[in-house]
């Protein structure tokens, strides 16, 4: 039987389900970056989660892939076989059976096409940078810079005549590379507590993101509303208003309701994740971390919705290295971490291990986007618009179908 023939004698289903597939496959990218983005998504979620309940009175942001690509490269610089190369492939959810280089390929892509489909139309900046201390018993090595390269991550010796002038430098070096918006990352403290018992060796990163919807609200409709905050009285925020039909859900398990507003965009796409009480934010976050926010997202259907979502804009400093011990993460630092692959040195008690991992993000919403309609729905006709204002603390989310870019919460505007 000819080629030809063997085609049309198959029936339509299975055509239909073949065609499916191969579009499905073309769109998802290689199999390194599937697997990658699954990865991403898990360890985003416990590590903002994990975050958000250690600080519950204060604003919370954290980029998952920028903090997952630079402990991947850290896991690709460990001894391949040492406990501290385990329990970096366990914390970041990393599978068993690829190797730290096929993990880090994965992660690249996903950074790579993040970058790329937001270069336009986004205010979106990503910036990564590891720093240690010039000294001549130990450098990076070559093939390590040229990985971190790579992911866009820079790696620096700093001449640290003092912890004042070295986290001046890092500062100031953040600054003009974000356009003087993501404040002061590090202090002259913080580096001589890291350099007080060891070798400096820290990783920094910030990420600024503004984008714009792909429905936009009108400034006319923005008003001020209460937010209420628990412990606090309420406070007058100005708040967008906009009827649209927006993918939402319940979720009983959770307590909480879910709506998802997609940027104009890169794929992007803000979920914020509502609980139902004022005061039920750190019982959420308790409950999300045995989730998978990709599984969460299946659980949304469309619907007309008249939101009110205040408008902000919030700098946060996190210090990562607590949270990531609790996650798992105990031997990277410490001398335990053996990091042969990042550095080259005389003697081996010299190479330096991980002190802190610092990050600042710059987060605003705001009304402008764009003006496209909304599909029409029959059942519109005789079904009025779902009410639903976010005036009191929750849980977001910004990413796209493959990377996790930003998540954590808000609990003051």
């Amino acid at each position: 039987m000819s080629n030809k023939q063997y085609w049309r004698r198959l029936p339509l289903a299975a055509l239909l389900a073949i065609q499916l597939l191969a579009v499905v496959g073309a769109a998802s990218g290689s199999p390194g970056s599937a697997t990658a983005s699954a990865s991403n998504y898990r360890f985003g979620l416990r590590l903002s989660a994990r975050l958000g309940r250690s600080q519950p009175s204060v604003n919370v942001a954290v980029s998952p892939i920028l903090v997952q690509a630079a402990l991947g490269l850290l896991y690709a610089g460990t001894e391949p076989d040492s406990a501290a190369a385990r329990e970096l492939r366990e914390a970041l959810d990393l599978p068993h059976a690829s190797s730290a280089r096929q993990s880090l390929a994965g992660l690249r892509e996903l950074l790579s096409e993040l970058k790329q489909s937001s270069a336009v139309g986004c205010r979106l900046r990503l910036l990564s940078d590891f720093y240690t201390l010039q000294r001549f018993t130990f450098n990076f090595r070559d093939e390590f810079q040229a990985l971190a390269a790579q992911m866009g991550v820079g790696s620096h010796r700093l001449e640290w005549e003092s912890p004042a002038s070295a986290a001046q430098a890092i500062n100031y070096d953040f600054l003009t590379r974000s356009n003087f918006s993501v404040g002061e990352l590090v202090s002259a403290a913080q580096l001589e507590a890291i350099a007080e018992h060891d070798t400096p060796f820290l990783h920094v990163s910030a990420v600024t993101f503004r984008a714009p919807w792909a429905q936009s609200f009108d400034p006319d409709e923005t008003q001020r509303i209460n937010f209420f905050s628990e412990g606090q009285r309420p406070k007058l925020v100005d708040a967008m208003f906009g009827q649209h039909r927006f993918r939402y859900a319940e979720i009983a398990a959770l307590d909480a309701q879910l709506i998802e507003l997609p940027f104009a965009v890169a794929e992007l796409r803000l979920l914020l994740i509502l609980p139902n009480r004022a005061d039920g934010l750190p019982e959420l976050e308790q409950q999300l971390a045995k989730y998978d926010l990709q599984y969460l997202r299946g659980q949304m259907s469309e619907r007309k919705v008249a939101l009110t979502l205040p408008k902000f804009q919030v700098l946060v400093h996190s210090q990562l290295s607590k949270v990531l011990k609790e996650l798992g993460l105990t031997r990277l630092f410490t001398a335990e971490a053996q990091l042969g692959e990042v550095f080259s040195s005389l003697l081996a008690s010299s190479a330096p291990h991980l002190g802190e991992m610092s990050q600042s993000t710059l987060l605003e919403l705001q009304e402008a986007g764009g003006s496209a309609s909304d599909s029409f729905s029959f059942g519109d006709l005789f079904r009025r618009a779902l009410p639903l204002a976010i005036n009191h603390p929750f849980f977001y989310a910004i990413g796209n179908d493959k990377s996790l870019l930003l998540a954590g919460h808000i609990v003051d505007i």
